[in-house]
């Protein structure tokens, strides 16, 4: 199965699995998000039908959830992100998870892309931008750490970077992921990022306007909407580092 018709379904309430995620999202599968309780994943996955899905050791009623997903016309390859070390593979096995991951194995993510696609993993993508390369673009836009926008639109280009052409709803994607790591509402991200953009193009010069947004900025009333300047910067920034859009 090539990796870009894997989908996989991620319970959001743990740090790991989102990482798993994002990983598997740079890989090329269709990733998704649901919220952390049991019955919004089973929700989620009933109508997705995603081929794989990960799980947190912190989602309860996991036994539960397994067990009825499992009897699905679609039944998902699921995934169990352990951090008890008192419960051992079996026992979580035992819940109908087919994969149990330790959330201090280094190997962890390579042992979950063997399992879904059959091979070895490949190694990161060199052209992943990192906080300082997006931070040093953002000051040329005149966006720094004052605006409470700065550090969302940060994080925004980062996982626009990472999300490939199959997934470019900043909405249903971006916005929420972003939420539920500072512990925000997505309305909340969006109106900052919003505020931030708006407050500094005014401050921003001719010249990096033109090279990012080209003829668009000589209409002087126009200004980019959010999914505008976190794809078209997170875009140009792939291509200068010699990545693939």
């Amino acid at each position: 199965m090539e990796n870009s018709r894997i989908s996989v379904l991620v319970g959001r309430n743990d740090s790991e699995a989102k990482d798993l995620g994002q990983r598997l999202r740079q890989s090329g599968a269709d990733v998704s998000y649901s919220q952390h309780s049991a019955l919004q994943i089973q929700h989620e996955a009933l109508i997705r039908k995603p081929d794989a899905l990960i799980l947190s050791s912190q989602t309860k009623h996991t036994s539960e959830l397994c067990t009825l997903l499992k009897r699905s016309d679609h039944a998902p390859f699921i995934v169990v992100i352990s951090e008890d070390t008192v419960m051992g593979d079996d026992e979580y096995r035992s819940t109908g998870a087919d994969l149990v991951l330790d959330h201090k194995d280094s190997a962890r993510y390579d042992k979950l892309f063997k399992k879904l696609f059959g091979m070895t993993a490949p190694q990161c993508d060199p052209a992943v931008l990192s906080d300082r390369q997006i931070a040093e673009t953002l000051f040329e836009f005149c966006i720094t750490k004052n605006y409470n926008g700065y550090r969302f639109i940060l994080e925004a280009i980062k996982l626009a970077s990472m999300s490939g052409a199959f997934s470019r709803c900043i909405s249903k994607d971006i916005y929420p992921e972003i939420a539920a790591k500072y512990k925000v509402t997505p309305s909340c991200v969006e109106r900052n990022i919003r505020t931030a953009i708006r407050s500094s193009w005014a401050k921003s010069g001719v010249k990096v306007k033109r090279e990012y947004f080209g003829p668009f900025t000589l209409d002087p009333d126009w200004i980019p909407t959010n999914s505008e300047f976190i794809f078209i910067v997170a875009d140009r920034l792939t291509l200068h580092l010699g990545g693939h859009i």
